[in-house]
């Protein structure tokens, strides 16, 4: 079933899935469709963006990512095996993906900084607090629960009758699948579309990913954040620096000197950064 014909269905479609789908059996593949909305310039709450995001469960793990993300990245590896050239670029809002491991529900953050690409290990220690208040969702009588995480306060409803104890982001621990998820100042949100048996899609999504990565923890990564934020162009001044010759581009009849490029891609940046500036996880970006 197509992701986009699977969400244009109607409600009543979620809860025969439920029926149909036997979730006791944790071992099998499951992928679990949400809607994220975010405000991603803390200056400009009214910007409110959307994408449509995918937790692909697996006996041995999760993993959370962009669904438009993962069809550009699986198009340009066809066009690539083809030798053919891509017409359209990246259109994707969420670069990272997020690892998580069974059965210690370990984290691995993937994103990337610049030209330089991270897989960021961790373990956070999400302490939920259960509440009594219940409500129906799409159909699905979920629970409410409430934690703080990442600088920020959360509300999450989870299904008790869907026991994937897993969620989207990093987000887990609860006993039923997180069906919703928001920040108390609503400024990143997390909502169920839908829930279909996966037979590839842990696997296919991995096939995607070929950039190394340079392995560190959430303090080593705070580090390089910062001096990223000092430095956006380290990069490419490093490659540069680092060839035999300089670099020299012609663009509409204009030739663009190494300088020309380092001070275009420090403005990239910077305006990346100050645009970019309300993580869902603000205590790893402090």
């Amino acid at each position: 079933m197509k992701l986009k014909k699977y969400m244009s269905g109607n409600k009543k479609i979620f809860i025969s899935m439920f029926i149909m789908i036997s979730f006791t059996a944790l071992c099998q593949n499951y992928r679990v469709m949400y809607d994220y909305s975010f405000v991603s310039d803390s200056t400009n709450i009214n910007n409110i963006e959307n994408e449509e995001m995918i937790l692909d469960i697996h006996e041995e793990g999760s993993v959370f990512y962009s669904y438009k993300k993962y069809k550009f990245d699986s198009l340009v590896i066809e066009k690539n095996r083809r030798r053919e050239n891509i017409l359209n670029g990246d259109q994707s809002k969420i670069s990272y993906f997020v690892e998580k491991q069974y059965p210690n529900f370990e984290v691995i953050y993937h994103t990337n900084l610049g030209y330089t690409h991270y897989a960021v290990l961790d373990k956070p220690s999400i302490s939920w607090k259960l509440e009594q208040e219940k409500k129906i969702i799409n159909g699905i009588e979920v629970q409410k629960a409430i934690s703080n995480f990442g600088n920020r306060s959360w509300i999450a409803w989870y299904a008790k009758d869907i026991p994937i104890f897993d969620g989207p982001y990093k987000f887990s621990g609860l006993p039923g699948l997180i069906i919703e998820i928001t920040d108390t100042k609503n400024q990143h949100q997390f909502k169920f579309i839908g829930i279909e048996k996966n037979k590839n899609g842990y696997l296919e999504f991995l096939k995607t990913r070929t950039k190394k990565e340079q392995k560190l923890n959430n303090t080593e990564f705070k580090s390089e954040w910062k001096l990223f934020k000092k430095d956006p162009a380290r990069d490419l001044k490093f490659n540069i620096f680092n060839s035999n010759h300089g670099i020299k581009i012609n663009y509409d009849g204009k030739d663009y000197s190494t300088s020309d490029m380092i001070r275009h891609q420090e403005e990239k940046e910077n305006e990346k950064i100050k645009r970019s500036n309300n993580f869902i996880e603000l205590s790893l970006y402090n």
